[in-house]
């Protein structure tokens, strides 16, 4: 079954398709991230659909996970300073 992300950016409406509910989430968090208005993840209408205020706590769930990889990535490219 065919998963849609509905979402606007700079005013405009966009879809996109996904596979699996998991890969709709995944990117509905990418487009928020990048600042777009997410309206709803689903498989019909946007009245059928996840929604805004559920998506935003998907999305507060998704930053929480993703900030510890974030963390030990910025870890791994930091220099270490010595001190004398």
């Amino acid at each position: 079954m065919t998963w849609f992300v509905q979402y606007q950016k700079s005013g405009t409406d966009h879809l996109i398709r996904a596979n699996t509910p998991e890969e709709a989430i995944e990117s509905a968090c990418r487009l928020l991230d990048e600042g777009c208005d997410v309206l709803g993840i689903g498989t019909g209408p946007l009245t059928d659909s996840i929604a805004k205020d559920q998506i935003a706590r998907i999305y507060e769930i998704w930053v929480r996970a993703k900030a510890p990889a974030l963390r030990r990535d910025l870890n791994l490219r930091l220099p270490e300073f010595r001190t004398a």
